[in-house]
């Protein structure tokens, strides 16, 4: 298994200001970009969880879109572009 990449950021550092890096780091890697907000149930304090690496099959993303597509009228946000790269252009297969 390959070691975990962490960014340290500095204490205090706003999230504002680590995701665009993170979110940079992530595209340049061929690597998801996932941020989730949670809100603890007993203690109501809230986290948010930024994670970059290999998550999310082809059939995961499928879901995820619908999902999203099907919770639009409810403020939900989907938003598909290309992505541009003077990179050879590879692709993942993976079997539903």
């Amino acid at each position: 298994m390959a070691p975990q990449e962490e960014r340290k950021g500095k204490k205090g550092e706003p999230l504002t200001d680590i995701l665009p890096e993170l979110l940079a780091m992530a595209l340049a890697g061929d690597k998801d970009f996932i941020l989730c907000h949670e809100t603890d149930e007993e203690t109501h304090s809230r986290t948010i969880h930024v994670m970059t690496g290999r998550f999310i099959t082809p059939c995961m993303l499928r879901k995820l879109i619908g999902q999203a597509e099907s919770q639009k009228d409810e403020g939900a946000t989907l938003l598909s572009k290309p992505v541009n790269s003077a990179r050879k252009k590879t692709r993942r297969v993976v079997q539903c």
